[in-house]
Order: structure tokens, then sequence, then C-alpha cells
């Protein structure tokens, strides 16, 4: 705007001393006309605002591909594999429990009395009655069938997640044992106080029977909780 003046001015003056319109020649005045016109439309440009850098433009897209400087957008991780153990919900009695199972009650095809209660099978009593005979395969479903409560069992007094070896050997545990007694063992206090190790040793504590009114360790019991100790402690 200042030089806009100071050029008006400058004419204005050179008019004044040459006389006509701005002191110009008739000829001239429609040309010095045309360049006032030009200087104005110059200055109204000098006038507009500079866009800051960075602004897009009307012929800029806003699409436009990020150049190399600009970060990159972070990636998206892949959710994490469950590496631990699993909700009790989810697990059965694997093979090496049932076979735990098998080896320390015997096989019986022919009904027995045992304690005042007849037994058949795998040590099934539900059904078991004097002079019943079955197969193996029935005492297979027998002993399947008799090891559904021993799971829910443990499924309902375990309260922390645990894998399938470790499930495997508290059922069997349940199963020798029945529900009120394996909800006063050690393995159910201490590995619901998360100590797994803890739990493991404390199978090798239920190994005994009362007999003549005295607790007594008894051999096969003891080889049955070394069978379910090591079962609970191999990996899944």
């Amino acid at each position: 705007m200042r030089f806009r003046l100071v050029l008006w001015l400058l004419f204005f003056v050179l008019g004044m001393f040459m006389g006509d319109r701005y002191g110009l020649p008739g000829w001239a005045r429609s040309a010095a006309d045309g360049g006032f016109s030009a200087i104005d439309a110059w200055f109204d440009k000098l006038d507009e605002p500079i866009p800051e850098s960075g602004v897009e433009t009307e012929h800029q897209t806003s699409d436009a591909e990020p150049s190399a400087s600009d970060p990159a957008p972070p990636a998206r991780q892949p959710a994490s594999d469950d590496q631990g153990a699993t909700a009790t919900s989810e697990l059965r009695i694997n093979d090496a429990g049932l076979q735990i199972i098998k080896d320390s009650e015997g096989l019986r095809l022919e009904a027995y009395e045992a304690g005042g209660e007849w037994l058949i099978g795998y040590g099934h009593r539900r059904t078991a009655q004097a002079g019943m005979t079955i197969t193996e395969q029935e005492a297979e479903q027998l002993l399947r069938e008799d090891v559904r409560a021993s799971e829910d069992t443990v499924r309902r007094l375990v309260t922390v997640p645990v894998n399938e070896n470790q499930f495997s050997a508290m059922v069997s545990l349940a199963y020798n044992l029945g529900e009120s007694g394996f909800s006063r063992t050690t393995v159910l206090e201490r590995i619901n106080a998360g100590d797994y190790d803890g739990a493991a040793d404390g199978f090798l504590i239920h190994n005994r029977v009362r007999v003549n009114g005295e607790l007594q360790s008894v051999p096969y019991l003891t080889e049955r909780r070394q069978k379910e100790r090591d079962l609970f402690l191999t990996p899944a």
C-alpha cells in the first residue's frame, strides 16, 4: 500500500507541473489509464495473504501418499496365544489318568465284596450286585461313567487354571477318595492357593489308611500317588 501511494503521488506531482490529467499528453491518457489499472491489479495481488506451508491448496489431493519422512502407521499386533493352563470346564480325564485308575483298581469281571459293599469292573459300585458279571468293554464303559462324577468334583472345587495332565491326576485322586475326601486334601488346598509344586507334593501325603485305629502308609497307595504326582508334573 505504501508503494502504491508513493507512485500515485509521483504521478500527481508530475501532472501539476505538466498540466492536463496527470501531466500526460492526450494521446497517452488511455495508455496511462491501462497502466494504472495494471498497477492496481499488481498491488491487489501483493495484498493477498501468502498460504502457510503445509496448508493444502486446491490442486493438492487429500489422498496423496505419505512421503518417506512420514511415520508409518503402527502395525496391528496379533493376539497372543494362550500358552498357559486351561479352564477346568473344558477338560476331560485323558488316557494316562484312566490308566492309573485301571492299574490301581484292577479289573474284575465278576462282582466281589469289599468293605461291606459289592464292586465290579474297575471298582464300580453303583450298579454292582452279587452274582453280576460283565465284559471288559462294559467295564471300560462303567469306568468312564463313574469318572464323570470325579471330573465334576474337580471342576467344581478347583478354582485355578490347570492343564490336562494336572486335571487328570486330580480326577484319579478324587475317584479314589470320593468328593468328600478330595475336598479335604492338601492337593486341593495348595493348588487353589496357586502353589502348583506344593500341590504335586501333596499327592504323596494321601497314601495312608486307618489300621486298628492308626493311620499307616500302604504300598499300593504309595505307588498310585507317585504315578498321580508324576502325571501332574508332566507338561501337557
